[in-house]
């Protein structure tokens, strides 16, 4: 294999969305040994660089599942929603009083503050045994964030909406929703919990992003090794010469993979694996 292509949360990152302290030093390994290194991930790339260490050798990554790709610290291609796209799918979530946040490539969420009464009353539900440990962290995290709740939301450049909701059954009749409305619209659905939802520009995902980052390093995917654990992993593991499930994955995705790590992402499973296989 000559390029690792990997997912970040649940797979670099761990539940709390913390960055292993020795991986960096493990990928600096590989690096020396002429493997190339990818991160594909459903964060934007601001958020990206926020929590990658700087040591950590990264020749290329591809932001919000394809939205935006990046080598060597310059963006190549990226590709954004319209604007009455996003307005459009705002008003929906309103009525239904779901909290969203916006995500354009370089920016961090933003959420509109008229909204935020209701999400306070989202997140102040009774917490549920499928709410996880990061998604407690996350409610709390982003009420406090006084930056991430504006009185003007972005509708240019926008690469992601993410939505949530501590309320199982609400979420869900939402990701109905949007599922029902995909065919005909141009947004691509994904989910990473049963509280969660986020949308990307339909023909996007992590593959279309990889292959970019091939093309400009002129690698083939057969010599692409991938590893993830969620569902916007699968288009990159269909295409991937070598794909790999994480432990904490579900069994959707272990049964697309060739193997599985014997760790999960609280336990370093991710650099454990990379160092008995190429170390």
């Amino acid at each position: 294999m000559k390029a690792l292509a990997l997912d970040m949360d649940g797979t670099i990152l761990d539940h709390r969305a913390e960055f292993p302290l020795t991986l960096s030093d493990t990928l600096a390994e590989l690096k020396e040994k002429g493997m190339y290194i990818f991160f594909a991930t459903g964060r934007t790339s601001h958020e990206i660089q926020s929590i990658t260490p700087d040591h950590c050798p990264l020749d290329g990554y591809v932001a919000a599942s394809g939205m935006g790709v990046y080598a060597g610290g310059f963006q190549i291609e990226s590709t954004s929603f319209s604007p009455d796209t996003v307005e459009r799918m705002i008003e929906e979530a309103r009525k239904r009083e779901i909290y969203y946040e916006v995500h354009t490539l370089e920016n961090s969420s933003r959420t509109h503050l008229q909204d935020k009464e209701y999400t306070i009353r989202d997140f102040k539900l009774k917490r549920p045994a499928s709410l996880k440990a990061f998604e407690i962290d996350f409610t709390e995290n982003s009420l406090e964030n006084e930056a991430q709740w504006v009185d003007a939301l972005p509708y240019e450049d926008v690469v992601k909406i993410f939505f949530f909701s501590i309320d199982e059954e609400k979420i869900r009749a939402w990701y109905d929703f949007l599922q029902k409305n995909q065919e005909t619209a141009d947004y691509a659905l994904y989910t990473t919990s049963v509280h969660n939802a986020e949308v990307m520009k339909k023909g996007k995902d992590k593959a279309t992003g990889i292959k970019a980052l091939l093309e400009h390093y002129h690698i083939d995917f057969e010599d692409v090794h991938a590893v993830g654990d969620s569902m916007n992993d699968l288009p990159l593991f269909e295409k991937a010469g070598k794909a790999t499930a994480m432990k904490n994955a579900d069994e959707a995705i272990k049964s697309a993979a060739f193997d599985v790590t014997d760790h999960t992402c609280d336990e370093d499973g991710l650099e454990k694996y990379l160092r008995a296989e190429y170390l």
